[in-house]
């Protein structure tokens, strides 16, 4: 869970104790006034009764009646001299204070003031007064509950703003590219995130440092390799002229055919180490990936001939693409190289634009295909699937993934649904399409 949504729900947590703890000390708070109140204008009520020469019936609440307040006022005499409703009799107190009493199958709430032979009494329904201070408390309740969901979203908006850059840094680094290791700008972040940030930009100082070391690495490493292997094709040339006998000249040609492997042994382990470490491939320019897949197809068509196999090229549209032609190139000959070896002769590898509102292109060879179980590993390094009689490095196929992988294209695998061959997917996303139109703007 992210720490946006643990801090709301902790914030959460916490409005609804707090709110829940307010609204019920709010909601008892007020109940207990609003009786307070309602004895005050008994008591009120009373005082004035004793003044008045007449009572009039008392008004009628609009709400309900049993809102009323019923006087009764003796003079001395056991019937009272004057009440708003002779209908309900309370019987007398003999001193001043508050009563509850049952009259006529209600609950009433009764004040007496006594003064000399005068006494006034002043009673209310409990029901009607009950209603009434349950209305008040309520209406000071309601408040408190609205305002809870109301200060979360609020509080949720502070959070999101303070953490906003945050995922400015996330957005930054999730954009980067894997040989990318400028430093994090820290402009904007919050003081309390910035020792994270520094730490984070002096791993990737770290990063830079190691990456530059293994540049310099594979630079020497290629120079120190290439230059025998040069030389040692160079004196096995030389010795072609001075050999003897055809025995010397197929011994000769085998070590051609093994300086050759070797060559191409190191420089794919050195194309992948350089992929592998990020160097290279920032040279991006907009381009056709169909017109590159045809270019490739042409450079390959003698080698197919060669091997008595039909190799074709469809276009249904252009696929623009923003990367590094060299890469791309590497990439698509690899793919179709594969297919040329695994096919046996007289079939056919079929290179094609897709059609289906993807981007992208489809290699389809009548080949013998692969186990479900291999379609993935045969993206490892030195992993051969073939047999061993068919030439390879099992490294093709791991520069093809990783140069795919650098530009954001899906490569896959899978068998053709009738197991006559293999097709080997590039599906360019969308994003990377969208890219490229607006580098031609």
């Amino acid at each position: 869970m992210s720490l946006r949504w643990s801090s709301l729900i902790a914030i959460a947590a916490v409005l609804l104790v707090v709110g829940v703890g307010a609204a019920l000390a709010s909601y008892f708070a007020v109940r207990r006034e609003a009786h307070r109140f309602l004895d005050k204008q008994l008591q009120q009520v009373a005082v004035y009764a004793l003044d008045a020469r007449s009572l009039r019936p008392a008004v009628k609440s609009t709400r309900n009646r049993e809102d009323d307040l019923l006087v009764q006022v003796w003079d001395g005499a056991d019937l009272p001299m004057r009440s708003t409703n002779p209908a309900i009799a309370i019987p007398r107190s003999s001193g001043t204070g508050f009563s509850n009493e049952t009259v006529a199958g209600h609950d009433w709430r009764v004040y007496t003031l006594v003064e000399g032979q005068r006494t006034a009494q002043i009673a209310q329904q409990i029901e009607a007064r009950t209603e009434l201070a349950e209305h008040a408390a309520l209406g000071a309740v309601l408040p408190i509950i609205i305002l809870i969901p109301v200060a979360w979203l609020f509080l949720g908006l502070v959070i999101y703003v303070v953490m906003k850059p945050l995922g400015r840094v996330a957005a930054t680094l999730s954009e980067r590219s894997a040989a990318d290791t400028t430093p994090i700008p820290v402009a904007g972040v919050p003081s309390e995130v910035l020792p994270l940030v520094a730490a984070m930009n002096a791993l990737l100082s770290r990063l830079q440092q190691t990456l530059e070391r293994q540049r310099r690495f594979i630079s020497d490493a290629a120079h120190e390799l290439r230059t025998p292997l040069a030389a040692l094709t160079l004196q096995i040339g030389n010795l072609r002229p001075l050999a003897g006998g055809a025995a010397l000249n197929a011994r000769i040609d085998d070590l051609e055919a093994g300086a050759r492997r070797a060559t191409h042994l190191t420089n794919q382990m050195l194309q992948l180490a350089r992929l592998e470490a990020g160097t290279g491939g920032q040279d991006r320019t907009p381009l056709d990936f169909g017109v590159l897949a045809e270019a490739c197809v042409t450079d390959l068509e003698p080698i197919a001939e060669a091997r008595g196999l039909h190799l074709s090229m469809q276009r249904h549209g252009e696929v623009p693409l923003v990367g590094d032609t060299r890469e791309l190139r590497t990439l698509l000959t690899n793919l179709i190289d594969n297919a040329l070896h695994y096919t046996p002769s007289g079939g056919e590898i079929m290179v094609e634009t897709l059609d289906d509102g993807r981007r992208g292109i489809r290699i389809t060879d009548t080949g013998p295909g692969l186990e479900p179980d291999l379609l993935e590993r045969v993206f490892e390094r030195f992993f051969r699937a073939a047999p061993q009689h068919v030439e390879g490095t099992g490294l093709g196929l791991a520069i093809a993934r990783s140069i795919a992988d650098r530009h954001g294209i899906a490569l896959t695998l899978a068998n053709r649904a009738d197991r006559s061959g293999l097709v080997a997917e590039l599906v360019i996303p969308r994003v990377a399409a969208w890219n490229t139109n607006s580098h031609k703007v």
